[in-house]
């Protein structure tokens, strides 16, 4: 199906071709069957042991081994605007740096850092455990591992479950999302910065977040995804807009009307003067994973930029 924009950018969502039932693939085949429940997006709740930092410190963390396997796997070029993850091609060697980084990451103590180390600490280490477990899940070879993984989005067992151990804090990837980034930052950005591995989430930069470099990396992830058409677009003379507005509504604006002009002052011109006149909204969200496969999800043959 085609939907053709206001200014003639056509957002295009291709069907699967044929049966690829290999590895991963086969989720990507089942995995709209568990699109997440928007009264299941958990709130955000202060994790009280974790807010804390040291505004004077200059302690900075060696990012180096992740900016590696950022360089060596991600595809910032593809033509779709949707930033890609060679999952599959990832070596032994490589497999085993990601899980030394993370490792290092866990013997860390974050509070020492200021606000913005602290920060790009969280947001790199959530991004790092989704990819590791994506590659085990790849390395495994197997239907059942990918779909423990991306089963049920946002109620999936993998965000609950623990996921690391910091100063003998057992934390899941929901507590860092919600329960440390999202209520002592309360930055909306963070949303286009943790990567979901799915197509209608956040990119995944190419680029390892820094304390040096949060802010211009965080409005370029802002950018990238409000001006794609998976975080607006129009359809039927209808509004569509990408779940996270809903399921995470409040960090946007306090209401209705907050969110819609959180959108309207960060999507391109074109998208603006679209949504002009329109009172209907629906949500969307295409979990397909974000791997290189060509046909996954949807492809964009032009994106609107400011």
């Amino acid at each position: 199906m085609a939907t053709v924009l206001e200014d003639e950018t056509v957002f295009y969502f291709t069907k699967r071709q044929g049966k690829v039932w290999v590895n991963v693939l086969v989720f990507l085949a089942l995995s709209c069957a568990y699109a997440p429940i928007v009264s299941a997006a958990p709130k955000a709740e202060l994790i009280k042991f974790w807010d804390d930092s040291e505004a004077l410190s200059i302690m900075q963390v060696d990012h180096s081994a992740w900016q590696d396997i950022l360089t060596a796997y991600v595809d910032d070029q593809h033509p779709s605007g949707v930033n890609r993850f060679n999952y599959a091609s990832v070596t032994p060697s490589d497999s085993a740096k990601l899980k030394n980084y993370l490792s290092y990451l866990q013997k860390l103590e974050p509070r020492q850092f200021n606000s913005e180390e602290a920060k790009a600490f969280w947001i790199n280490l959530y991004n790092a455990i989704l990819v590791d477990k994506i590659v085990d899940a790849y390395e495994s070879g197997s239907r059942r591992a990918i779909n423990r993984l991306m089963n049920g989005g946002v109620e999936s067992r993998v965000l609950s479950r623990e996921a690391a151990e910091l100063l003998m804090q057992e934390i899941s990837l929901n507590d860092i999302q919600h329960g440390i980034l999202r209520p002592i930052w309360k930055d909306p950005r963070v949303h286009f910065a943790l990567s979901t591995g799915a197509l209608s989430g956040a990119n995944i930069q190419k680029t390892a977040f820094t304390g040096a470099n949060n802010e211009e990396l965080l409005e370029k992830a802002k950018a990238e995804f409000m001006q794609h058409p998976r975080a607006v677009r129009v359809e039927d003379n209808s509004l569509v807009l990408n779940s996270v507005f809903e399921w995470y509504a409040s960090d946007f604006g306090d209401n209705k009307s907050a969110v819609l002009a959180y959108i309207r002052e960060n999507t391109s011109d074109t998208m603006r003067q679209a949504m002009d006149g329109l009172s209907r909204i629906s949500f969307d969200y295409n979990w397909d994973l974000n791997t290189f496969d060509a046909q996954s999800g949807f492809a964009v043959s032009a994106v609107s930029r400011k």
